[in-house]
């Protein structure tokens, strides 16, 4: 056999090893997050001994089969991880070639179906969703005026308690856009929670996996070296994949509309970027925060001061005819922003807001400790916000300091800290470098992975209100603020006089 045939046939060779690996870590991670889903829903059935009377044997039991099933949980997010790693790993090496390339793609689509399946326990969102949609389908009551707890004295209250959701949320804090999908579905569905349960999760999927298809246009256009790593970055991370299509968070839809709306900057399509940006803040506002490094990409890469102001009035109009068609009936004035406002209050959680307000609280400034917990944690955002913006010229800087807009805000000014909130600035991170950035991307999803099942063990009772929440926020906010505080005065420290 001649030399050249030999290479041929050991790449051909190394080609089908590949394509075994990744087949073969694909399989891993679907039995990975079967036995996470399994191992937390065995901590949700063990809450069963708080409505029996106290047996202090049968009390010993359970909690022993509570910390087994968080540590199959705990093992799992491991090995997810480890998985996820080798895959980027692959994916460096130039492993992913060919079939494996195309697996590689393939194997999260088929993830997040499989996890469409799975009923959310770690999180009661998605069941509040169905709650606040159906009190915009039933005349007489509003989700923009009454607390989602009021579904619970209405037909699908037992349907709802069936799952596990105890009611104990507030008026809606979502825009207008979310909300009209949440009350379609319930109109569609009525009192079949399972159905509308699909209906829900099939909307984050798809909204997920239209993420995916936008960071692949975005980085083929401004960075095309990274545009295959970047987006195996995000379909395989595991904290995407579990917030999204395992519990269903709401999230999804605006990230979708945050990085369509770089993928039309990235294609010079001013008008939709900015449609796609404001529809974002019509489903979560917590976007808003990215509008002002976004009017000033478009502001850099203007062909005419008239052209740009023409094309703002578009896109607002356009997106002024959606929020009007959405709101119709549910709209009722102020009061539509209520539940925004009640959810913008300071929370004392082991984070920086909550560790300021739990300060003032015991000082003198008492009488004043929301206000001035507000003001200590947004003016420095805003800050920033305004600074970083400045900074933008183009649609790759644009993605960076929007994902450090979003880093800033869940790690600094969040009012409170909840697993899914890392996603945004996770994303975008990945969207901004993958490959520079990813250390931290991956050290935020597992801080985030780690803590999730914290406030299932509150709920069931084992655990204090105090204790989960303070390890929540402290793993999931504190600890990778920490980790970046470290990193950034270690490059500090190292670098070069002249670059300081």
């Amino acid at each position: 056999m001649s030399v050249s045939a030999r290479s041929v046939n050991r790449y051909a060779m190394a080609r089908s090893s590949s394509e075994a690996w990744i087949v073969a870590m694909g399989s891993a991670t679907g039995l990975l997050y079967l036995i996470a889903n399994w191992a937390t829903h065995a901590i949700h059935s063990n809450g069963a001994w708080l409505g029996a009377s106290a047996v202090t044997d049968s009390r010993a039991t359970t909690m022993n089969a509570v910390w087994l099933n968080l540590g199959i949980y705990l093992v799992a997010t491991g090995l997810l991880f480890a998985v996820y790693l080798g895959v980027l790993s692959m994916c460096r090496r130039g492993a992913l070639e060919g079939a494996a390339g195309r697996w590689a793609l393939l194997i999260p689509c088929l993830l997040n179906v499989m996890l469409l399946g799975c009923t959310p326990v770690l999180s009661q969102d998605v069941f509040s969703y169905m709650a606040h949609g159906y009190l915009g389908a039933v005349p007489g009551s509003n989700p923009l005026l009454q607390p989602a707890d009021w579904a619970a004295r209405t037909p699908i209250g037992p349907f709802l308690a069936a799952y596990g959701w105890h009611g104990q949320v507030g008026v809606t804090p979502y825009g207008i856009v979310w909300t009209r999908i949440e009350v379609t579905i319930m109109q569609l569905c009525g009192l079949h929670v399972g159905t509308a349960l699909v209906l829900l999760k099939s909307v984050i999927v798809a909204a997920s996996l239209g993420t995916g298809i936008c960071i692949w246009i975005f980085l083929g256009r401004v960075r095309p070296t990274a545009q295959f790593y970047g987006t195996l970055a995000y379909l395989w991370n595991p904290l995407i994949l579990a917030e999204f299509a395992g519990d269903g968070h709401n999230d999804a839809l605006m990230v979708f509309f945050v990085v369509a709306s770089l993928a039309a900057c990235a294609a010079q399509r001013c008008t939709t970027s900015l449609v796609m940006q404001l529809l974002g803040v019509l489903t979560k506002y917590v976007s808003l925060l990215l509008l002002p490094a976004h009017l000033m990409y478009l502001w850099h890469t203007r062909r005419s001061v008239g052209g740009l102001a023409t094309r703002i009035i578009l896109a607002l109009l356009v997106t002024l005819g959606i929020a009007s068609l959405s709101y119709g009936s549910l709209w009722v004035g102020a009061h539509s922003f209520d539940g925004l406002l009640m959810r913008g209050q300071p929370v004392s959680s082991a984070s920086l807001c909550g560790a300021i307000n739990w300060m003032l609280r015991r000082s003198p400034l008492a009488p004043y400790a929301g206000p001035v917990t507000v003001a200590a944690v947004t003016l420095p955002l805003l800050a920033f916000i305004g600074w970083a913006s400045l900074r933008v010229a183009d649609a790759s800087s644009l993605s960076r300091t929007m994902a450090w807009i979003a880093v800033a805000y869940v790690l600094v000014s969040s009012p409170d800290f909840w697993p899914w909130y890392a996603c945004m600035p996770v994303t975008l991170l990945l969207v901004a470098d993958a490959e520079g950035w990813g250390w931290f991307a991956v050290v935020l999803s597992l801080a985030a992975r780690l803590c999730a099942p914290l406030d299932l063990l509150r709920d069931q009772g084992f655990l204090s209100m105090v204790a989960a929440r303070g390890m929540l926020t402290g793993v999931g906010s504190t600890l990778p603020l920490i980790m970046l505080g470290m990193w950034g005065i270690r490059r500090f420290v190292t670098a070069p006089a002249a670059q300081r």
